[in-house]
């Protein structure tokens, strides 16, 4: 990704990182700030390997410090060594958004480089824009959805000659350059019955670039924010089981590093208590994991998961508020009220866990005096140490989300659909009847400076060391990043 710039960010990342340091001792700075492994490479890898295609390689330029010339301009040499390097008959690519660009560019090189391979996409992009994806010359297949059944289907095709149209899930370009997707719908694989991670993709000297290792435990999310592209969204969760979540974790940390804490993917964590306990009763036996984990406000009403968090090794929950704005969060994140938060956030720091918001600068719902609001809110519950850290996005409509797809029924006009603009640090690429873009950016960059004043203070769990040196917590503020 093509990290952007941003001052007022400097000061912001670095009391974020302090505060969080506190928490989590021990914790080894980033050699690269790569904050995690791509979990969706493992996980896809372990499919293949199940299904016989077990000749795997990554082409990692993501820590290649070189792959960017300049922000925003991918390093057309250092790519084409890389694709080089890697010769393979497929490609797979699953770019977020605002990498979609980059990965058009990325697969130009590979097709140029190598003419007889496959290039394929995949995610949380591609899926909502399948056929526009389809239709760039370097793409030949587009799996919709979830792809542990599609990938190995369509792969079994191209090696066996058979027909691609038989395959589910997947779009693709006739000839005549029209698109089309398959009939062929493939049902949600059980998570008990996903393969195993191929865990050893990376080597493990990468364990010490990221930050944390990330696990899922459950699959689903019921809840439909407008702002949210999960592809479970609006769906029950389903759970892996105890002893391969267990596994998991250990096979990770024993490739990546032991020193690793664990993140929990799951978008809420506790929303079901009785699954939660489960999990939580099975770290606290294993007794030397530790780990964060993220939820919804509504999802921390339960004594006894607040006190076995503590106790199973849980040090940080991140937490959605988004904004101070009751009217927001009923039309963009249901089941949420705001008048419960400074108890339940109480609840949180009494039984010693510290707690950290997501924050969401920019509801179309909102002018610039309702952000500010917003933030000043936000302010207060840092200084009142009811939160320890906060983050701070743009709201971007991705595509995938209500906003993207219906922008009119939240007052929002999407301005372009250059979507390397489409980046939570960048100015927004709508407008409302109530905001412009450069007056939502003022706010947004105002609070990064709010934000970073009011984290400016010490922890209130553990300590943190003086920063004399850039060394005492990594050089994670030094640059820009995402």
């Amino acid at each position: 990704m093509s990290t952007v710039p941003v001052a007022q960010r400097k000061d912001f990342w670095r009391n974020f990182d302090i505060q969080y340091h506190a928490t989590h001792p021990g914790l080894r700075h980033m050699k690269n700030n790569m904050w995690e492994l791509p979990h969706w490479m493992h996980w896809l890898g372990g499919v293949l390997v199940e299904h016989g295609y077990d000749d795997l390689q990554v082409v990692d330029l993501y820590t290649e410090p070189n792959a960017f010339s300049e922000p925003g301009r991918l390093a057309g040499e250092v790519v084409e060594a890389a694709a080089r390097a890697h010769p393979a008959d497929v490609y797979l690519f699953s770019p977020m958004t605002v990498n979609l660009y980059y990965a058009y560019a990325i697969s130009d090189v590979v097709k140029r480089v190598h003419p007889g391979a496959v290039v394929v996409y995949g995610g949380v992009a591609a899926t909502p824009l399948a056929h526009e994806v389809a239709r760039h010359p370097s793409v030949d297949y587009v799996v919709v959805d979830r792809g542990e059944r599609a990938l190995p289907a369509l792969l079994d095709a191209l090696a066996g000659g058979g027909d691609v149209a038989d395959v589910g899930n997947l779009v693709y370009r006739r000839e005549g350059g029209a698109t089309a997707r398959t009939s062929r719908r493939y049902p949600d694989l059980m998570p008990a019955d996903i393969p195993f991670p191929k865990v050893d993709l990376f080597p493990p000297g990468t364990g010490e670039d990221i930050r944390y290792l990330r696990q899922v435990y459950a699959l689903g999310c019921p809840y439909k924010c407008t702002f949210c592209t999960i592809q479970t969204i609006g769906r029950r969760p389903e759970y892996f089981p105890l002893d391969r979540v267990i596994k998991e974790i250990r096979a990770y940390q024993k490739h990546y590093g032991d020193h690793h804490s664990i993140y929990w993917g799951d978008e809420t964590f506790t929303l079901h208590p009785e699954y939660t306990l489960e999990l939580l009763e099975a770290l606290e036996q294993a007794g030397d994991i530790r780990y964060d984990c993220q939820t919804r406000l509504n999802c921390l009403t339960d004594d006894r998961i607040l006190r076995k968090l503590k106790s199973s090794g849980c040090q940080w929950v991140e937490i959605g508020l988004e904004t101070g704005f009751q009217e927001s969060h009923e039309t963009h994140k249901h089941h949420m009220k705001l008048d419960a938060v400074r108890d339940t956030l109480k609840r949180v720091r009494d039984a010693g866990l510290a707690a950290c918001s997501f924050t969401v600068n920019g509801f179309p719902d909102q002018s610039p005096d309702d952000m500010r609001r917003s933030i000043d809110w936000v302010c207060r519950l840092l200084d009142e140490d009811l939160l320890q850290a906060t983050y701070l996005f743009g709201l971007v409509p991705y595509p995938g989300s209500a906003m993207f797809e219906h922008p009119e029924r939240f007052g929002m006009k999407l301005l372009h659909r250059d979507f390397r603009l489409y980046h939570e640090d960048l100015p927004p690429v709508f407008a409302t009847e109530k905001a412009d873009p450069d007056q939502v950016y003022e706010v947004f960059l105002e609070g990064l400076d709010l934000f970073a004043r009011a984290m400016d203070k010490p922890p209130y769990f553990g300590d943190a060391p003086p920063p004399s040196t850039a060394d005492e917590y990594g050089t994670f503020w030094a640059d820009p990043h995402v």
